[in-house]
């Protein structure tokens, strides 16, 4: 039975490092997302000046948005 215990709390506390990980990398990646929402925003407004960016950046920040989306359903389903 102690190993039971042992082993749950082995578990518990891999499970919080994972979300702990998870958590940081949203937040690094939320920061990322906002400069380049920013800097979409930014050639749009600039247009037709800027249209030989638009493209690279939107794609870019689609990738972005594809990976935040991701990360956050990775820990919704640990938690």
């Amino acid at each position: 039975m102690v190993q039971t215990t042992e082993n749950t709390v082995s578990i518990s506390s891999d499970l919080e490092e994972q979300k702990a990980e998870l958590t940081k990398k949203i937040r690094k990646l939320n920061s990322k997302a906002g400069q380049m929402k920013m800097d979409l925003h930014d050639i749009a407004e600039g247009l037709p000046a800027d249209l030989d960016r638009l493209l690279d950046t939107a794609e870019k920040t689609y990738a972005i948005f594809c990976q935040l989306r991701d990360l956050k359903q990775e820990l919704k389903a640990l938690e």
